[in-house]
């Protein structure tokens, strides 16, 4: 799928309006000269004015449709695939806590390289040793405090 630039423009500045207001609710830092609004208003003022640019390029540009289906789209199965993808994400957003990050992983890993077409031995297999090892860097490496759910801590 291909998005037009004035869609696109469209959303970055509106994505960039609403971060640079909602920025603005940040309070002051007492003693600092800039306050803890400074970096996510200069991010959001990057993103208005990209998306501003993309918006005026895309209207220059009048009669693209704003959603173009691309030859992968045709495919068969390739929007289910879109589709399994971005439920694999809301799974893992409302399952992550309650059950945990590793099983929950492992299962959104098994169900995507099954979309692939993986064995099932190699599926298995991958997914349970990706979930342990991002698990492994992020909880010991990286110090992240991924959600423990159902599973017991680790020794790492």
């Amino acid at each position: 799928m291909r998005f037009s630039d004035t869609m696109l423009g469209v959303l970055l500045l509106v994505f960039g309006l609403a971060v640079g207001f909602y920025a603005q609710t940040f309070p002051a830092i007492p003693g600092q000269k800039f306050g803890a609004a400074v970096f996510p208003t200069t991010i959001a003022v990057g993103f208005a004015l990209c998306g501003l640019v993309m918006l005026i390029r895309g209207l220059r540009s009048a009669g693209a449709p704003l959603i173009m289906r691309t030859e992968w789209t045709r495919k068969p199965g390739a929007m289910i695939a879109v589709l399994i993808t971005i439920l694999c994400v809301v799974a893992y957003i409302l399952l992550s806590r309650p059950v945990g990050f590793i099983p929950v992983t492992t299962l959104i890993l098994i169900v995507l390289f099954r979309l692939l077409r993986l064995p099932w031995w190699q599926t298995i297999l991958y997914a349970v040793a990706a979930a342990l090892i991002i698990d492994f860097v992020f909880r010991s490496i990286l110090l992240v405090p991924l959600p423990l759910g159902i599973m017991p801590r680790l020794p790492w």
